[in-house]
């Protein structure tokens, strides 16, 4: 549980994945707020929101046996580097992990059509094809992601790192103390309960229906874009990111296929507002839906988000149950 007093549930699972004697026994959190995020990149391998029901929390001590009982791992290790390679195989070999190795993108994706992997650790600068348009690539074909880890041998600009995040949070540099920090990110996936296949476990709104659609999100807050844009990717959403209004009227712009818009309220320079109504000033997206999402429920936002041109709004914390139903209303009309 979350909410003990003294030392909280937060603290208790940070110190057991950060001691080797601990760091593999499974650990699924329980809260009464919607914590699900922050328990996945602690490592836990689940979360039940409270109150719990008898059948979910039977649910829960399933998965917490089934990864007990040590079902064989598998990881996939790209890079065109054969020692870079070796090194990786050797920081993380250990019973119950397997290592599969690639030397460049094209096999890659040999191999992912093969087989499913609870982790790729991606060097990017591969010959050919780049560990970035791999990314790309697999995302464009519909395929099933695994999680990834990107290990780089330089500094990403900014654009880099944004268009990176669509499909991972996870990105060690090379250098010094680069094995324990790539052994911690590989650690977090592997600590998780995956459905066979390598997917992540299902999501209110993985129900096929928004498997494939293209959605534009706007926000300044580098934070929110990774967490949001990671639920969505669950849910088989297509999401391109911007990080302010200017950015988001450049990619809408530039392409017509966006079928929604999340617009945050809150930026600096042109805010939510402006950008919505520079939206609606362009006749080709004024039927464009495009959800606000405000900071917190103020008297009176939904009312000026619905003046600006808004075709809904939500509040944050962003409640997924919520935005799931919404972004289906909207895609129907």
């Amino acid at each position: 549980d979350v909410m003990l007093p003294g030392m909280d549930g937060w603290t208790v699972i940070e110190r057991l994945k950060a001691d080797v004697a601990t760091r593999d026994i499974p650990v699924h959190v329980l809260s009464a707020f919607d914590e699900a995020g922050r328990s996945r990149e602690l490592g836990a391998i689940g979360f039940l929101a409270k109150p719990v029901s008898r059948e979910a929390l039977e649910d829960a001590f399933e998965h917490l046996l089934h990864v007990a009982e040590g079902r064989p791992r598998r990881v996939l290790a790209v890079d065109d580097d054969a020692a870079a390679r070796s090194a990786v195989r050797t920081l993380l070999q250990r019973d119950g992990v397997a290592i599969d190795e690639a030397g460049s993108a094209e096999e890659a994706l040999a191999r992912l059509g093969d087989k499913a992997y609870d982790c790729m650790v991606l060097d990017l600068g591969l010959p050919g094809m780049s560990g970035m348009d791999l990314l790309d690539r697999l995302a464009g074909e519909g395929a099933s992601i695994p999680p990834v880890v990107v290990y780089s041998g330089r500094e990403l600009s900014r654009e880099e790192n944004l268009r990176l995040r669509q499909y991972t949070d996870s990105i060690v540099l090379k250098g010094a103390r680069s094995p324990d920090r790539l052994l911690d990110e590989v650690s977090l996936f592997l600590h998780s309960v995956r459905q066979s296949g390598g997917e992540a476990p299902a999501r209110p709104a993985a129900d096929g229906e928004l498997h494939g659609r293209r959605l534009l999100l706007v926000d300044d807050d580098m934070r929110n874009l990774f967490a949001l844009s990671r639920v969505l990717r669950g849910w088989g959403v297509q999401v391109e990111m911007a990080q302010d209004g200017p950015k988001a009227l450049q990619r809408l712009a530039e392409d017509d296929g966006f079928e929604l818009v999340l617009m945050d309220i809150m930026m600096p320079g042109m805010d939510g507002y402006e950008a919505i109504r520079a939206i609606r000033a362009q006749p080709r997206l004024e039927r464009l839906p495009v959800i606000a999402l405000t900071a917190k429920a103020m008297r009176g936002d939904r009312e000026k988000c619905l003046e600006a041109g808004a075709s809904d709004y939500l509040s944050k914390p962003v409640d997924t149950d919520k935005l799931a139903s919404m972004i289906r209303v909207w895609l129907r009309r």
